[in-house]
This record gives structure tokens, sequence and C-alpha cells, in this order.
């Protein structure tokens, strides 16, 4: 009988993650029958070059960072046979959570052996890869915000959230879909792809990475004082009880039009130009499924 071939597996580890951090993996990867190696991101983007030139030689690449370091992995591996799983090391590590990942290394090569995968959708802004959620308003101003930090973590995210709650304004958009167009003023504007935005934070409640749609998130402008009651629906993972808050499924392109270009991805502060098309492509990405998803 001949043996299983061993899969060959490459880490790719976010620098912020620490050099320490990297031998400890190398250390605790050994007795694990994989041909395994290591990676560092060294600036931004580097992550899915790594990927782009790595696709040959390894069955499996697993992303050891935060949301961003996902995406960078994931947006090189979407259309392709290769295998996405991911070691989190980030701040809000909200991909992981959904997917459950534990940075347990035995829980992560457990999931590996077992060779079972979820074809993923990818959802496309402008071109650009999102395969967890994205927006612009309140939450891409606190993201910007929440970058300017040197330590990040829960607490200097809500400290983010409290500065930019103090002077923030509504923004103005048009959200033409399939058979409507709906134009306001709006606290912030989601499409997700799964349920969270990350620290367990959920945004999106009944949002599925596998089902071939997205979830389009509209808060609407509500008054200053709404605030606390808002947070506290969102923290409670309670959003859609809000009168402020709608939730359209969206299965073909919309087009969100904007004067506010501030936009995040993955947890990542970008500028986008407006008009911004909003797009799904199903099962686009193979991830490996740890057998303890949120959706």
């Amino acid at each position: 009988m001949t043996k299983p071939s061993r899969p060959r597996i490459l880490f790719i580890v976010n620098p912020n993650a620490g050099k320490r951090n990297a031998r400890h993996l190398h250390h605790r990867l050994k007795p694990y029958n994989a041909e395994i190696d290591i990676r560092f991101s060294e600036h931004p983007g580097h992550a899915s070059r790594v990927v782009r030139e790595e696709l040959d030689n390894y069955e499996i690449f697993v992303a050891a960072g935060g949301d961003g370091t996902v995406n960078e992995v994931a947006s090189s591996l979407a259309g392709t046979d290769k295998k996405l799983a991911v070691y989190p090391s980030g701040s809000g590590n909200g991909f992981a959570r959904e997917f459950g990942f534990e940075k347990n290394i035995n829980q992560l090569m457990t999931s590996i052996r077992r060779d079972q995968t979820i074809k993923t959708d990818v959802i496309r802004i402008n071109g650009r890869t999102c395969m967890h959620i994205a927006g612009t308003g309140f939450d891409s101003a606190v993201t910007a915000e929440f970058e300017t930090l040197k330590r990040h973590g829960f607490l200097n995210y809500a400290l983010s959230i409290l500065k930019v709650v103090l002077n923030y304004r509504p923004i103005e958009a048009i959200i033409q879909l399939e058979n409507e167009t709906i134009s306001g003023q709006f606290f912030m504007i989601n499409i997700a792809n799964t349920g969270q935005f990350g620290y367990n934070i959920r945004i999106a409640p009944a949002a599925h990475p596998a089902d071939g749609r997205f979830d389009l998130v509209l808060v609407s402008a509500f008054p200053r004082w709404y605030f606390p009651i808002f947070a506290l629906q969102l923290l409670a993972g309670k959003l859609q009880t809000s009168s402020f808050v709608r939730y359209i499924s969206c299965t073909s392109e919309i087009t969100l039009s904007t004067p506010f270009t501030s936009f995040q991805i993955e947890g990542e502060p970008i500028q986008v130009e407006s008009p911004v098309k909003i797009s799904i492509e199903p099962g686009r990405l193979n991830v490996i499924d740890t057998g303890q998803t949120r959706f």
C-alpha cells in the first residue's frame, strides 16, 4: 500500500506577527508529516506576490496574520485549485473567527489532514478582491483612525470609535440595484460575505460565504443620541432589530455612487473612486474546512 503524499504547505507570515512567532511556528510544526516552509511578507501587496510566485510549489497556503494578510493571500488563490488556511495573529480576525480557525497549530494541522474544503464566494469591488467584509462611511472612518495607532487590539479599536463618532457626519449615497434605486444619507454602508467585522462584532448575521450572494447592509443616518443604542444592538448581534438598518441579499452587480471615497476592505483603509461596482463570484476560493464554522 502506498503512503499518502505529504502535503506541501507554505506559511505566509505578516511581519507584525514577529520573527519570534515564526520560530515558534517552525518548532511546533516539526512533528507533523508535511513539507512546510515559512515566508515573511515584507510590505503591503508582497503576500499576494509570494503566492503567485509559489503557486506551483505548494498545495496549501496558510495566511498567518490578520484579515489584511488573509485578503492578500486569498486574492492570488481565487480561481485556482489551491487551498487557503489561516493561522490568526491579527487584531479582529473576522475571517478566521467565521471559518473557525484558531491560534492553535494542532487544530490547524488536524483540519488540513482532514482535507475537506469549502468553495467560498469572492466579492469584487472595482476590481479589488474582498473575501470577508467591506464598507464605507463610519466603519471606514474608524478603520482609518485605527490604522494611525501604533498598537492595535480591541481597546484601541473602541477608542477609535469614540474619537470618530464625536465629529462624524453621515454620507450621501445612491445605490443602484437590479430593480431598485436607493438614495439618501447613510451612517454607513457595508458589503458582507461573512457575518462579522471582527472581535465577534456581527454586522450581517445571515451572511454566508458560500451561497452565491452578498449582503448589502444599509444603515440610514440617525440622531446622535441613538448611537449608544445602535452600538449595543451591534455588540449584541441584534442589528436587524433596528429600524435604521436594511439588509438586501444581492446576486447581481450593484453600483454605489458617493462623494465619500474612503473605504475599508477587510479592515484595511483604501481610497475608491466613485461609482463603485460591486459583484459576487461564486465558489472561487477553496478554504480548508475546520468543522467549526459560524455560518
